[in-house]
């Protein structure tokens, strides 16, 4: 059986303390490919273990997530009372305790089932901030039978155009646990992002946006579906790919016209990437989808299929062709490429839809301030990006929209992690290795573990190796030597054994021919090693 990652049991340690000591719905975020599924199923478990009447609904807004989530946690505990409801998948099971179910297809039956003692929401940023919507209609009516039911939310961007998710008068009213990006690519749970960002961009300048504050997809799609970006896009992207031997490739666009326009285009240089749009058939879609991940298909266009639930971890190159001014959008087209495969080393993102100099790099987006403005007709306070007063109907002048916005702009430009247009914020560097010492290390309350020194020119970089460390640490440190002396010298080896030998340094800068670091303010920390020659 798995066994949950560090970060994994943080958050489910920080899940358990909020539901004991606060009376409010928490959300938990985890990034694309971090194993979010797994955290609901690891929790569920461990609360029916603790308490075997729980009673539980985990609500998704798509079958694929339905069917993923329930199996995961089969997986974990084969033997549980678990059900699905789900017309797409052909299930109605109602009498088990807990139930994986399409929001769909219970919204309005929420007296059909025994009370709940907690509603988990998968992707919980589709929730509604206002209004009533499925969501709030099966929560709601689910109260009526127990008023003191829990709502716990995941997702991996707790914000939508108009703010963060959670509020005090929301559904959901604080983040109890947030594991960001960039450190889960750092520890090596997600896969490494590389940007480009293309010198052919559509011109967004009178294109319109809808009341979310969104760009409305038909006055996008005039702008972007315009034959001669398409085609330069398209040559430049394929050139990319060409040259770094891309081989599962997702494009990002607007509408279903720019999606055909793309996929002849890549036509034209032997790539069949066929269009999956909402009006693709369920069968044909799926269909596709399992000859992209077994690598009979090497690309594939999409229009809003793919930015969540579409689990494909050989995805090693992204192009992003869709312009948005949502940051969730943007994060979940970005999140494809996070997920881990042994068929490649990072996943290249191709930028032609001015995402990234709109939002900056994605390990350093939050759900940030909502930016308000006065209604110059009522007074009340609403959004900015909504740009029209909810209540009265009044329009911020066309002016003050741009004259704001082009501030934002020229801020933004002259940050140095946005200036670099760089997909993440902190950079890997790669550092030849001259030499490597090793030492003792020990630290009072806890086992000695090994200091390893690489020195690389005039800089000297360090880590622990924690060979007499219980758990995770002992774990990480036994495939950090398996990697370099077999995994035959793993098993029993300890910080006594290992320095022992006089020559481990020696042969530690005899195997080690590059180490690759990123620099976190003040401190530096290696996330790889380029091992030549090791046994």
């Amino acid at each position: 059986m798995m066994v949950p990652r560090p970060y994994q049991e943080e958050a489910l340690a920080a899940l358990n303390l909020h539901l004991r000591e606060k009376d409010t719905n928490p959300v938990v975020v985890i990034p694309t490919g971090g194993g979010k599924s797994f955290i609901m199923a690891w929790a569920i478990h461990g609360w029916k273990q603790e308490y075997p009447p729980f009673r539980c609904i985990i609500l998704a807004h798509r079958e694929e997530l339905v069917a993923q989530n329930a199996a995961e946690l089969i997986e974990i505990w084969p033997e549980g009372d678990i059900g699905i409801y789900s017309a797409g998948l052909g299930r109605r099971d109602d009498e088990h305790s807990v139930i994986f179910a399409s929001i769909d297809s219970v919204y309005k039956k929420w007296g059909y089932f025994s009370p709940w003692d907690l509603i988990m929401v998968d992707e919980a940023h589709r929730i509604p901030l206002s209004g009533e919507g499925k969501y709030r209609a099966f929560i709601n009516g689910s109260r009526i039978s127990n008023p003191n039911l829990r709502v716990v939310g995941m997702t991996a961007t707790p914000f939508r155009m108009n703010g963060p998710i959670c509020h005090k008068d929301h559904l959901l009213h604080e983040v109890c646990y947030d594991a960001n990006v960039g450190d889960l690519i750092s520890q090596g749970f997600l896969c490494r992002l590389r940007s480009k960002v293309g010198d052919v961009q559509p011109d967004l300048s009178d294109v319109k946006r809808n009341h979310n504050g969104d760009y409305i997809e038909k006055s996008l799609a005039a702008a972007t579906n315009i034959p001669e970006v398409v085609t330069k896009a398209i040559s430049s992207a394929v050139g990319h790919i060409i040259r770094e031997n891309r081989k599962s490739i997702v494009f990002f666009c607007v509408d279903v016209n720019h999606c055909k326009q793309v996929s002849m285009e890549l036509r034209k240089y032997r790539i069949d990437a066929p269009c999956v749009t909402a009006n693709t058939p369920k069968e044909e879609r799926r269909r596709i989808a399992q000859q992209f991940k077994d690598g009979r298909l090497h690309a594939i266009c999409n229009v809003n299929v793919y930015t969540e639930g579409f689990n494909a971890k050989c995805v090693d190159c992204i192009v992003l062709l869709r312009p948005t001014l949502s940051k969730g959008l943007y994060v979940q087209m970005v999140g494809r490429g996070l997920r881990l495969h042994p068929s490649k080393v990072d996943c290249l993102i191709l930028d032609y839809a001015h995402c990234i100099d709109e939002h900056g790099p994605i390990d350093c987006i939050d759900a940030g301030e909502v930016k308000v403005y006065e209604c110059g007709s009522c007074g009340d306070i609403f959004s900015r990006a909504v740009r029209v007063c909810p209540h009265c109907g009044w329009s911020i002048p066309i002016q003050e929209i741009e004259r704001a916005e082009a501030e934002e702009r020229e801020k933004r430009l002259h940050e140095e992690e946005v200036s670099q247009r760089e997909i993440l914020g902190r950079q890997p560097e790669e550092c030849k290795v001259d030499d490597v010492s090793v030492f003792r290390h020990k630290k009072d309350g806890a086992p000695d573990s090994i200091r390893v020194e690489y020195r690389c020119g005039l800089s000297v970089f360090r880590e622990w190796v924690c060979l007499d460390h219980p758990g995770y640490a002992r774990q990480k440190a036994m495939k950090w030597w398996a990697d370099r002396f077999g995994w035959g010298k793993a098993a029993d080896i300890t910080v006594d054994k290992a320095l022992e030998d006089m020559f481990l340094g020696q042969q530690l800068a005899n195997i080690t021919e590059s180490i690759t670091v990123v620099r976190n303010g003040k401190y530096t920390e290696i996330i790889s090693h380029k091992i030549i020659g090791a046994t």
